[in-house]
């Protein structure tokens, strides 16, 4: 993936994730492959390796670090984990919903986040989290999100 995402949108992403009380294996492999996609590395993988597994609350996750585009890049992929076990349960809608206020996007960029989320996992392939295309989810993110669309050098 083209796209250096920080370590806190996976802090994100990983409480979404817990909101139902477990993680499912489907889900830790889906959240750690793309944070490695997105070029998480060494000692910040290893530590969010462990966060992820001991589980995590939305009130670990510092959004300043964030930019808008990272935001709503990290919005997507809690869509596409919370709904890697087959159904997106109370807890995990409610979760996202947190996450939405939290991240402080209008509702129609996050609405745009979640549907490019779909979009990409109904590819061949894209329910599965080590099939999922992140290249293609930054593609279709930056087709319908071209305000957020980060610079060429980020």
């Amino acid at each position: 993936m083209g796209l250096k995402l920080h370590r806190q949108a996976f802090v994100a992403v990983a409480s979404v994730a817990w909101a139902d009380g477990r993680l499912s294996n489907g889900e830790s492999v889906g959240l750690l492959r793309a944070a490695r996609e997105s070029g998480i590395e060494g000692q910040d993988f290893e530590a969010l390796e462990t966060a992820v597994q001991a589980g995590v609350k939305l009130d670990d996750f510092d959004p300043s670090q964030l930019t808008d585009w990272e935001k709503a890049f990290a919005y997507a992929i809690a869509v596409f984990v919370a709904k890697l076990d087959g159904v997106v349960n109370p807890a995990e809608s409610e979760s996202l919903t947190a996450l939405g206020a939290v991240l402080e996007l209008p509702d129609l960029k996050l609405e745009a986040a979640a549907s490019s989320a779909f979009d990409v996992a109904c590819l061949p392939g894209g329910h599965r989290p080590d099939k999922y295309d992140f290249d293609a989810l930054n593609t279709r993110l930056k087709e319908k999100l071209p305000s957020l669309r980060p610079g060429p050098d980020e």
